[in-house]
């Protein structure tokens, strides 16, 4: 059997690494063993002469690998706000066990950088401004970020508040009434009906919409 003191390895050699300067190569007893961001050499206070045990250097690689896998969300962060299951699955993808996402997530709630309520709200407004929709399409959409029902509840509840699904409706089928101007009066409003109903309003919205087609040029006008 193995003693404590073969099992444990010396540090021989930290170099600054040439393309990542803030990555430094670990040397153990003459071999490269591993590479390791700044914060974590600094961290764990490591120079040349440390000897370090099974137990330490395993303490040092889950630092290391939470470091990575840290630095890989704040990058997909750049791009764009995540809601907590997109984070997950991006990180799952990039093969990083469950513990290390564990500890990523908490983090980045912890500093606010993933918040679902504000991600809810944030994404609504933005489908609203861009493409209009009804609460079964806006739903579909907020299910989808993997949010929980009472955050999409309160959401959808807030943005139909401030202009409801009749509102919302009428405007695009101005819109579109106005393209079709020069069309039989029948098809526009198969149209106007096949839009409203892939943009997911009800049919209670819809055939409000039809029953007063000829509000829709008074709404135009209104624009």
């Amino acid at each position: 059997m193995l003693s404590e003191i073969e099992k444990k390895k010396t540090i021989t050699q930290i170099v600054v690494q040439k393309k990542r300067k803030d990555r430094c190569s670990i040397f153990l007893d003459g071999e490269f063993e591993i590479g390791l961001h700044q914060d974590v050499v600094v961290k764990f206070g490591l120079k040349k002469g440390d000897v370090l045990s099974d137990e330490q250097l395993n303490e040092i690689i889950l630092a290391e690998e939470r470091k990575k896998a840290f630095e890989r969300a704040i990058r997909i962060l750049s791009y764009r706000d995540r809601s907590e299951k997109e984070m997950r699955d991006k990180l799952s993808e990039a093969k990083y066990d469950d513990a290390i996402i564990e500890f990523v997530i908490a983090e980045l709630k912890r500093l606010n950088l993933i918040n679902d309520k504000n991600f809810a709200q944030l994404f609504a407004r933005t489908k609203m401004a861009n493409k209009p929709m009804g609460k079964f399409l806006l739903k579909r959409e907020l299910l989808q970020k993997g949010l929980s029902e009472e955050i999409i509840e309160g959401v959808i509840e807030k943005i139909y508040q401030e202009k409801d699904e009749y509102q919302i409706a009428f405007e695009i089928a101005a819109r579109r009434k106005r393209q079709y101007k020069n069309i039989d009066e029948k098809k526009a409003k198969k149209k106007i009906s096949d839009l409203l109903a892939r943009r997911g309003f009800s049919w209670d919205v819809i055939s409000h919409v039809l029953e007063h087609w000829q509000d829709l040029d008074y709404e135009s006008k209104e624009e």
